[in-house]
């Protein structure tokens, strides 16, 4: 903290401390003008008080971590295990509740315990490639690197999304 126009060592010092120099109703040097832009310091000035605030605001906002939330989509309950040479296990899946998406990720509950999370290598249905089941419809599921697949397990999906805090 200081008073006058923003320097060339506050510049310097910023620099070395990776900080950001925040000024109001304050000039920069211009000898410190071609060190601001060398250094790559960002600088942020303003003249009305309330506009400074909100600048440091959102930039304190943006350095905290984004929140994850859960949030599923579909329930889908394997009938069969059918097994591939070339895949491995496949689960013969009847989906009961919700969409099942190629993107979503997915819990796989044995006896309301959860024993896996991982992705979906491979959704398909009548021998096809699809990208998405509705409730009701029956599908094929091949699970990324899960080999204990066993009839009667729910296989729940759900996505996340990223929450940003506030302050």
């Amino acid at each position: 903290a200081d008073v006058g126009e923003i320097s060339e060592s506050d510049i310097e010092l910023a620099a070395a401390s990776k900080a950001t120099i925040v000024g109001f109703h304050t000039s920069i040097e211009s000898r410190a003008d071609d060190l601001i832009k060398q250094k790559n310091v960002p600088v942020y000035t303003q003249d009305v008080i309330y506009h400074l605030i909100d600048e440091v605001r959102n930039r304190m906002r943006q350095l905290l971590d984004k929140l994850e939330k859960e949030t599923d989509t579909g329930i889908a309950v394997v009938k069969a295990v059918f097994k591939s040479s070339q895949l491995g296990l496949i689960a013969g899946c009847q989906v009961s509740e919700g969409t099942i998406k190629r993107q979503h990720l997915i819990r796989q509950i044995r006896n309301k315990e959860v024993i896996w999370k991982g992705k979906i290598a491979s959704l398909k249905r009548l021998k096809e490639d699809i990208k998405e089941v509705q409730k009701g419809f029956e599908c094929g599921i091949l699970l990324e690197g899960q080999l204990d697949i066993k009839e009667g397990d729910l296989l729940q999906a759900y996505e996340i999304t990223y929450l940003e805090q506030d302050l």
